[in-house]
């Protein structure tokens, strides 16, 4: 993919797909338990299946075994210490006029523009290891990235902020995706053992995204397992691109 592509497509995948959560916020107000509670396990469903079935066989076939576990380590490793020291507030808390989300509004909104430099990260990777897997983690990052913009949005939109504010502010924390994206894109392509490490490092920044934050929120949310039926629902939306797609 020639990479004024890729750029629009990271920019769709950043700075819409957290601004697309912004949007819900301004103009709906924060989405029910249960929805938001999909969303968050259809995202989950998704990441794990890329992980699983595209990046880290990739990453296997591009490089050595050794090697690419030691990236997929190295991944976790390194979102569990953007998580330590720059935490941001889940997806939990239902109340937008929640006190905790108000005061914490900035902290969220830098948290998780630092988590979205690894999910550039991976869609990068994924460009320079071949379109059909860069699409499918750009889908699974744009998903993931809705309700990262509605927690941005919802605590702006609780002390009165107008919509252009509250979406703008959500569409602010998507672009560091753009950052992560370019770094995958023009490293990844250096050699084949840069682009396995490349997709099993952001692999396992997918992994630590997921089960730190993606399925224990849905879970929390569930409303008559409506963070399993999304998870399930993710795995096969997953199957079924990757056969569309020739992966």
């Amino acid at each position: 993919m020639p990479i004024w592509k890729g750029i629009l497509l990271l920019i769709v995948v950043g700075v819409v797909g957290t601004g697309a959560g912004g949007l819900i916020v301004a103009c709906m107000g924060s989405p029910s338990k249960r929805t938001l509670s999909f969303l968050l396990g259809l995202a989950g469903g998704i990441m794990v299946s890329v992980v699983a079935f595209d990046l880290m066989p990739e990453a296997f076939e591009t490089g050595s075994t050794y090697l690419s576990l030691a990236g997929l380590l190295a991944g976790c490793g390194a979102a569990m210490c953007i998580d330590v020291f720059l935490p941001h507030v889940h997806h939990v808390s239902s109340d937008p006029f929640s006190s905790r989300l108000v005061r914490a509004a900035a902290v969220v909104a830098i948290g998780i523009a630092m988590h979205n430099i690894p999910e550039g990260l991976a869609v990068g990777a994924g460009l320079a290891a071949g379109t059909h897997i860069g699409l499918q983690v750009a889908l699974m990052i744009f998903l993931h990235n809705m309700p990262e913009g509605i927690a941005v949005a919802a605590p702006l939109k609780a002390i009165g902020k107008g919509k252009a504010a509250v979406i703008g502010a959500a569409c602010q924390a998507g672009t560091p995706t753009l950052a992560g994206g370019l770094i995958g894109m023009l490293v990844g392509g250096i050699s084949p053992i840069v682009l396995s490490v490349c997709l099993s490092f952001a692999a396992g920044a997918m992994l630590f995204i997921t089960f730190d934050e993606l399925i224990p929120d849905s879970q929390e949310l569930a409303v008559n397992h409506s963070g399993t039926l999304g998870a399930v629902t993710g795995v096969i939306i997953n199957i079924v691109i990757s056969k569309m797609l020739g992966g």
